[in-house]
């Protein structure tokens, strides 16, 4: 049999309607209460003793028609186009991935650059500009290098209240597992964190969870200015795509599948 493209739940093609007869029908033509008190049958002719009941069957049910925007939720057909992306271009969409295990500066670079100014800068030709080889880059190497693309950096330290003010992406300074690494902090509000990270992906983290990452200093002075950022502005008159990259009320990842649940049938 061809595929459809439909589930067998839908169904196969009924039989034809013709009549079914029973073997025992014979007999059970004179005990018929549907029959004619005269004996005559629909036609107005007497019944021969021989004549065997048809059984109607139901009219046949048209077997939906699939076709390139049809698609099957529970047990119907839809009409419309019902776009499907996987798990991994969602957790990696507008990132630039790291290639080495000590590129995540210049990744996380080339994601900022690219996903809010609408820059086409590669990890490569960041690594290249600042000149480091396999050594871990810094904020000032960073610095240093974004002339070269139009850009201009400021490295700042600040407090979690300091950093809930930002209206535009940044790149953090952080600590995973003990490890230096850098990401693009793509949305903040009261108590959640959005990151880009050039290795994990789009993610999101509570306050107490990005806290635990990005408290690295330990200043004496004033101990309020928990951990570090990299501010990225272009040198001319370009401007980022704030509305399109930048969220002020990012929705922690976890919601979502909370609200998946909420259309799901119940077995």
């Amino acid at each position: 049999m061809a595929k459809t493209g439909l589930p067998d739940a839908v169904g196969t093609p009924e039989p034809d309607s013709r009549e079914i007869r029973s073997k025992g029908d014979e007999d059970d033509e004179h005990a018929d209460a549907g029959a004619d008190a005269d004996g005559k049958n629909e036609t107005g002719g007497k019944k021969s003793k021989g004549e065997k009941k048809a059984i109607p069957l139901p009219p046949k049910r048209k077997k939906p028609k699939p076709g390139p925007e049809a698609v099957i939720l529970s047990g119907e057909v839809v009409k419309g186009q019902v776009p499907v992306k996987s798990w991994k271009s969602l957790r990696d969409r507008q990132i630039v991935k790291q290639d080495q295990d000590y590129s995540c500066g210049a990744a996380s670079l080339a994601t900022l650059l690219n996903g809010f100014y609408g820059q086409k800068v590669t990890e490569e030709a960041l690594l290249k500009a600042m000149d480091k080889g396999e050594g871990r880059a810094s904020f000032d190497d960073m610095a240093r290098a974004l002339p070269k693309f139009g850009f201009r950096a400021q490295g700042f330290a600040a407090s979690w209240e300091q950093l809930a003010q930002l209206k535009m992406p940044v790149v953090v300074y952080i600590k995973v597992r003990k490890d230096d690494h850098f990401s693009v902090l793509r949305g903040i509000s009261g108590d959640t964190v959005w990151l880009a990270d050039p290795s994990l992906g789009n993610r999101t983290y509570s306050r107490e969870q990005f806290m635990d990452m990005w408290q690295t200093r330990d200043g004496k002075e004033r101990p309020e200015l928990a951990g570090k950022f990299l501010a990225v502005l272009p040198t001319g008159d370009r401007t980022g795509k704030q509305g399109d990259y930048f969220f002020r009320e990012p929705l922690r990842q976890s919601r979502g599948a909370v609200q998946q649940l909420n259309f799901r049938p119940l077995p």
